[in-house]
């Protein structure tokens, strides 16, 4: 195995994102696996371990769902020439072809990266953080890179040793770069205040913790288009990546919702919860405001329902 066959793999792992859907089970098991390397844990780990630490990632970073399968990855990556599964032909297949949860249980079947895999990442660690940048880049907004990375026990952020992503991205037919003056337009628009609770503190003449959102991410064909952004400060935009905020629409305009997951006893709690309903501040071009496309691709893939009491 070598490092640009193992890149290739990795770019090319079948997620089903189809039309922006969101199907992020592949990308964080591969980060928790990766995850084990750094750590230096034994190659193969029992699915029950995966059906636990995967299935909270998923809670917690996937799409919003009733039920979650950490058991699709653990038997599925095996076609992406990215998982072995020892015995693993022995098992029962569901009704959808996919390996038994219950069955895995009982026989304490394991399963990690294949041994070459395995050994080139320990001979390669920078290779390691190049995969794991490349996954979170792919699938996932930047302002969850963070939470993710210490979710799987990765280190904290050292996208700054990876100069660039060139070795991920060799070969690749991806998406176009973000448009360099998407920020600037949506700042501008939003006349350098937070849609969301008017944030505009300076330091001097520049405005900061002031970021340009992507109602539907880019990594899931969220255009860069203002009519795709909202102009939020960093604690509202984290909330909006995360699900504990969405948009509602009502008689043309758009309002906050603030997903009834939210729990607090503190000030900032009562504040964030106190949003839902809020009108949201509209650009300074009215054709400009948020897409009912997005809202509805957000609403579906990102905000964790139900909101709080009837909204909508």
């Amino acid at each position: 195995m070598t490092r640009d066959r193992f890149l290739q793999l990795l770019r090319n792992i079948r997620t089903g994102k189809w039309r922006g859907a969101r199907a992020p089970h592949k990308p964080l098991l591969l980060l928790l696996a990766l995850g084990r390397v750094t750590k230096g844990n034994e190659r193969l780990v029992r699915y029950s371990v995966v059906d636990d630490d995967l299935g909270k990632l998923l809670q917690e970073f996937g799409p919003p769902r009733r039920a979650i399968h950490p058991e699709f990855p653990f038997g599925r990556l095996r076609s992406d020439g990215l998982w072995e599964i020892p015995g693993g032909s022995k098992l029962t297949l569901t009704a959808s072809g996919d390996v038994s949860p219950r069955e895995m249980k009982e026989l304490g079947i394991r399963g990690g990266f294949p041994k070459e895999v395995h050994t080139l990442l320990q001979s390669h660690p920078d290779l390691v953080l190049h995969a794991a940048q490349g996954l979170l880049v792919t699938h996932f907004p930047p302002s969850l890179h963070d939470d993710i990375r210490r979710a799987v026990g990765l280190p904290p952020d050292w996208s700054t040793l990876l100069p660039d992503l060139g070795a991920w991205r060799k070969g690749q037919v991806v998406r176009e770069s973000r448009d360099s003056t998407f920020r600037d337009r949506v700042l501008s628009e939003y006349e350098h205040r937070c849609a969301i609770c008017d944030h505009d503190i300076r330091l001097g003449d520049r405005v900061f913790g002031l970021e340009a959102a992507h109602i539907q991410w880019h990594s899931h064909d969220g255009p860069d288009q203002v009519s795709n952004g909202l102009a939020l400060c960093v604690l509202h935009h984290k909330a909006l990546d995360r699900g504990a905020l969405g948009l509602g629409r009502s008689m043309g305009n758009t309002h906050v919702l603030v997903s009834g997951h939210v729990r607090g006893d503190s000030p900032s709690a009562t504040l964030l919860i106190d949003l839902h309903g809020k009108p949201l501040r509209g650009p300074v071009t009215p054709e400009m405001a948020p897409s009912p496309v997005f809202v509805k691709w957000h609403r579906r893939q990102v905000f964790r329902t139900p909101p709080m009491g009837n909204g909508n």
